[in-house]
């Protein structure tokens, strides 16, 4: 079994006694998976820095972290229910360059700048936009995945660029950037 497969395994056994992935969902798992792995290879697997927002149930960051074991990865979450599913997939699956952090990210104190901000279904752009202000460093761009009717609706925004590879879509900002 390769690890993508074992971390969907690690996922629906955690979530049969602790929700951290809505089950109504499973359907779509193979396409959410998908989703990460397409946006790890926009990524690519050199030494860089990124930051995931309410890593939840491990959407993008476990994905990420298998596909690109040159990037170090912060997947920051405030409910430390997903975050003990996060550090059992992390031991499970030998990720050494996953790290885990349980705190409000308003509040949380990041040890470095990232080079890349990444978050799935977490906020609103303005409340993405607030953080990435507080987080960036010169050359920190935002990179989340979204829908096909997002895109349509961003594309009218100069500060968003759209990248659309095999059906998903990726908005790219640099908004604020000094």
């Amino acid at each position: 079994m390769n690890q993508i497969d074992r971390y969907i395994t690690l996922l629906k056994e955690y979530n049969v006694t602790t929700n951290i992935f809505s089950k109504q969902s499973y359907d779509k798992l193979t396409f959410h998976i998908n989703d990460c792995i397409t946006l790890s290879k926009l990524i690519t697997n050199k030494k860089l820095v990124l930051f995931d927002f309410g890593s939840g149930s491990g959407l993008p960051s476990i994905p990420i972290a298998i596909m690109n074991p040159k990037n170090t990865i912060y997947a920051i979450e405030s409910k430390s229910r997903k975050t003990n599913f996060l550090n059992i997939a992390k031991d499970t699956l030998n990720l050494t360059n996953l790290n885990i952090i349980t705190q409000n990210l308003f509040e949380w104190k990041a040890p470095c700048k990232p080079n890349i901000i990444t978050a799935k279904a977490f906020a609103p752009l303005d409340k993405i936009n607030r953080l990435y202000n507080k987080f960036k460093g010169k050359s920190t761009f935002v990179l989340i995945p979204i829908s096909k009717t997002q895109a349509s609706v961003y594309e009218k925004d100069n500060s968003i660029s759209i990248i659309e590879v095999n059906s998903f879509y990726y908005a790219k900002l640099f908004t604020n950037n000094t």
